[in-house]
Formats: C-alpha cells, sequence, structure tokens
C-alpha cells in the first residue's frame, strides 16, 4: 500500500503538466485517501501490538 501511496504522489505532478483541465486533482485525493487508510491500519496495528504485551 506504501508503493501505491508513492506512485500516485509521484503521477499527480507529472499528470498536472501533461493536462490543462483539473483530473490530475483526482491523483492527489485518491493518494490522500490511501495514507489515510495507511496511517489508520499502522496505528491500529500497533495498539493490537501493546494489548499483546
Amino acid at each position: 500500500m506504501w508503493a501505491a501511496f508513492l506512485v500516485m504522489s509521484a503521477y499527480a505532478p507529472f499528470t498536472a503538466w501533461l493536462s490543462d483541465d483539473d483530473t490530475w486533482f483526482l491523483s492527489i485525493v485518491v493518494a490522500g485517501l490511501v495514507a489515510t487508510v495507511l496511517i489508520a491500519d499502522d496505528v491500529e496495528r500497533g495498539s493490537r501490538r501493546v494489548r499483546r504485551d
């Protein structure tokens, strides 16, 4: 998932450079959503580790 975040983050500026419309904004939104899910997953995994110990 982190790879998907990095790819989408790198893809957005490239798309903005190539296009005249605002379709590149979708890449920014998707990258933000992926980052949100990744952070929530990391927090959940961290809290599960703490409870087990």
